[in-house]
């Protein structure tokens, strides 16, 4: 599959949609954003509609002009205690209101297209230069090219996991980085779904990654915040030097 092509498709359809869906409380990834915008749009479109609508849903008994005659009454050196509230057009009002919603739900909808193509064009970025054959697979399928695994701690508290690769023709930090960073945008734009690079070490939440040349070693050290996420990152880094069989 050739993903990046097919990626850089996508920005032209960032307003594009059709039957709007739930409203998306906190979208992640770009199918989600674009969801969230749909469904803002589709509530901009009804607002709109209504607000044309004959008499747009409001009566004079639906607004209060508030008490004219005990504002008149209760004064202080010749002023009003309180304020005065003008009779307006309850209809023109209750329709304002309805255009100044919609105006706020098309707001929300144009950041959530910004949103939906920001990720994309970030892996588009991050992928740059990534055969399509890397792209289908983590950097640390490569089980055979991994000499050891060290668990990282500090403090005396787990806090993640040192991969270190065996010399590889063409295997360099800068290369590492590149694919590491491809993987977490492409994670990022799918909305970091559990199964995607499910034994990938760097896709731990939280995690940070540092990449370095040791003794003609590549060396990858995954940090993560908390000891939980420092026992997943160990966990997979270990399953990719001694993968797990069906029976395990």
């Amino acid at each position: 599959m050739r993903m990046i092509s097919h990626l850089a498709l996508v920005l032209a359809a960032a307003g594009c949609g059709s039957s709007p869906p739930p409203l998306v409380s906190r979208p992640h990834g770009y199918a989600a954003h674009m969801e969230a915008a749909e469904a803002h749009h589709q509530r901009a479109e009804d607002l709109r509609h209504a607000a044309a609508a004959p008499h747009a849903g409001a009566t004079g008994a639906d607004y209060q002009c508030g008490d004219r005659d005990m504002s008149d009454q209760l004064t202080s050196g010749g002023e009003r205690l309180l304020p005065t509230v003008p009779c307006w057009d309850p209809v023109e009002e209750n329709a304002e209101r309805r255009r100044a919603a919609a105006d706020r739900e098309d707001r929300r909808a144009r950041e959530e297209r910004h949103a939906a193509t920001s990720l994309v064009e970030a892996e588009l970025a991050a992928c740059r230069g990534i055969s399509p054959d890397e792209i289908e697979h983590s950097p640390f399928a490569h089980h055979k090219a991994i000499a050891e695994v060290i668990p990282h701690t500090s403090g005396g508290k787990m806090r993640g996991v040192r991969i270190v690769f065996r010399p590889v023709v063409g295997l360099t930090p800068a290369w590492m980085e590149k694919a590491i960073a491809c993987h977490r945008a492409r994670f990022a734009r799918l909305g970091e779904p559990a199964t995607y690079l499910a034994d990938d070490p760097t896709l731990v939440p939280g995690a940070t990654t540092t990449v370095a040349t040791r003794a003609g070693h590549v060396e990858v050290l995954i940090e993560t915040t908390n000891d939980a996420a420092g026992q997943v990152a160990l966990g997979r880094a270990q399953d990719l030097l001694h993968p797990r069989t069906a029976g395990r």
